[in-house]
């Protein structure tokens, strides 16, 4: 989503089916009886259980997406699958004692909404309580939630709102709005606006038919106030600790590595904290890339990555806080997924620098049985592209076969102008939707994605954290609290999943477009981009891992490696 989009009139997705417009979409099939029934206060408590996302989903679901992308973008390599214009899409209007409902999301069988998004604007900066959403349930022809849509999700105060989402389920980022508070449903879902939407995203699981679902009431809110607020407590961002100057302290010579490994008859890595000197980063930002994160469970090599790509931080030590990692400008950087294994789990750092570099780390463990649903935790890095700003395409973060969930991501981009770095939409296939050639997610803009929206150019004022949303990096900027800047630098988002987590059966392909604004579309125009995507899965998925070292060995890309050239070409 971005100012020169052109808004035009467009249908809605209900994404994981392929369903005629007017038609609801329908529970998935097939899946094993659940062992329990799910409960607004067992979604509550499963968003702040660290162990969670490391379990296949009991009950089995599949995330399903609506969004208003731009229904020109039809088939995977067919004209209009770059098109823009996202801000409108509804399926149908219904005609409700003589006033228009447009209907934008819709629903039959058990399921829960996990995150809805918008811009806190409607259609111009001045107008911030406008549209009205109606949430029915369970085929009721009065509405559980009626509310105006902006106020709803941004939390901005307002004197005609009847229903209030506290923080952190509903928050301001940056020009956007973002609900994470469950809304689960036992039969049906219809989420329906007072006027044409205008830029959205709604998530929700859809269980299997003979899930047992409690429907959100909203006396639920005061009903559940205790778990409501122990779940607040667990989302609070939790500031990564710094390094206890008694810690011991290691070092790793040029070429070499360093591992630390751990034997356990079943357990898992709650977290682990590694600790660099921010002044001999200061001096070489290099090592960020140099030093490689390698994490080895029972044999299988499950990360590799840059310690600075890892943690959003590759091209200077970016402070952020979220609910699965953190960094300090001290040099602490927190990691909080945690990591399952059955026997033995080693967390080693390579150095491929020609400096002997010094480093702490510390780990929690916790012992706990492997079984059928345990998954191992992957990060899968794809290093340094440049691309043309004439010649759209598809990024790929994950393409994984197996079964398993994903739980989270991060984009940079490296932009050598001032202009709008990201209009590209994400494509996540799950399961057979790659083969059909269209995503079960299709999005509206890469900042959309990633829960801010645009508008205007961003600025350093634009960098946020958020338990479950990262604008880590803006022109290079790393903090809250600095006034002016440019896009011009490294951009970095990041993305982590908690209830809108993703599972797939058996593949997850997950691209995002590389698609600037209008203002930087000509051959020579180009924008460099690096990837991660952090997902578990069963044992036996497979998934494409480019050569870390070999690439981490070669410099970060530099505003001279993409700056606009007469030749245009791209690559390095």
């Amino acid at each position: 989503m971005f100012r020169n989009a052109k808004l035009g009139s467009i249908a809605l997705v209900l994404a994981m089916t392929s369903v005629a417009a007017g038609c609801p979409a329908q529970a998935p099939s097939g899946s094993p009886a659940p062992s329990a029934s799910v409960t607004f206060r067992s979604l509550l408590q499963e968003m702040t259980d660290p162990t969670a996302v490391a379990k296949l989903p009991d009950p089995a679901y599949r995330q399903m997406q609506a969004s208003s992308y731009n229904r020109a973008s039809t088939k995977r390599g067919e004209p209009g699958w770059f098109a823009d214009s996202d801000g409108e899409g509804f399926l149908r209007i219904d005609d409700r004692n003589g006033k228009r409902e447009w209907v934008a999301m819709e629903f039959n069988g058990p399921g829960c909404l996990t995150r809805m998004w918008a811009p806190y604007f409607y259609r111009d900066f001045n107008t911030h309580d406008i549209p009205v959403v109606r949430i029915y349930l369970d085929g009721s022809e009065t509405p559980t939630i009626e509310e105006r849509w902006i106020p709803f999700l941004t939390n901005i105060p307002n004197e005609r709102r009847s229903f209030v989402v506290p923080a952190p389920f509903a928050s301001l980022t940056a020009r956007a709005g973002d609900v994470y508070l469950p809304i689960p449903f036992a039969r049906s879902c219809r989420v329906t606006f007072d006027r044409e939407p205008f830029y959205f995203i709604i998530n929700w699981r859809a269980y299997v038919h003979d899930v047992a679902v409690e429907s959100f009431r909203p006396q639920l809110m005061a009903e559940a106030a205790d778990a409501i607020e122990r779940a607040a407590a667990g989302l609070a961002v939790k500031p990564a600790q710094a390094r206890h100057p008694d810690a011991p302290i290691s070092y790793i010579d040029p070429g070499s590595t360093s591992s630390t490994a751990i034997k356990a008859a079943g357990g898992f890595v709650r977290s682990f904290e590694l600790h660099l000197d921010p002044r001999e980063i200061a001096i070489k930002p290099a090592l960020l890339r140099q030093l490689i994160l390698h994490v080895n469970c029972d044999g299988k090599s499950t990360v590799r990555c840059p310690v600075g790509d890892f943690f959003g931080s590759p091209n200077a030590i970016n402070p952020f806080e979220t609910m699965h990692r953190s960094v300090r400008s001290d040099g602490t950087f927190t990691c909080r997924w945690p990591m399952p294994f059955q026997q033995r789990i080693a967390i080693t750092l390579e150095n491929l620098s020609d400096e002997r570099v010094w480093y702490a780390l510390d780990h929690d463990l916790d012992v706990a049985p492997w079984d059928a649903r345990s998954m191992y935790f992957h990060a899968t890095w794809r290093p340094d592209r440049i691309e043309r700003g004439d010649r759209f395409v598809d990024l790929n973060l994950l393409d994984v076969r197996g079964t398993g969930v994903l739980v989270g991501d991060q984009l940079t981009a490296l932009n050598p102008t001032d202009g709008w770095w990201g209009e590209g939409d994400e494509k996540i296939y799950v399961d057979g939707s790659y083969e059909r050639g269209f995503p079960d997610h299709f999005g509206t803009g890469t900042e959309d994605y990633y829960g801010w929206a645009g508008g205007v150019n961003p600025t350093w004022a634009d960098v946020f954290s958020h338990p479950f949303l990262a604008n880590i990096a803006v022109g290079s900027h790393a903090g809250p609290g600095a006034v002016g800047g440019t896009t011009r630098g490294f951009n970095i988002c990041a993305r982590h999943r908690s209830l809108d987590a993703i599972p797939f059966r058996e593949r997850l392909v997950f691209d995002m477009e590389a698609s600037p604004g209008v203002d930087q579309r000509r051959p020579e125009d180009r924008l460099g981009y690096s990837t991660i995507a952090f997902w578990y899965a069963r044992p036996g998925a497979t998934a494409h891992q480019d050569d870390a070292p070999k690439a981490a060995s070669r410099p970060i890309m530099s505003l001279d490696d993409v700056r606009p050239t007469q030749a245009g070409a791209a690559g390095r």
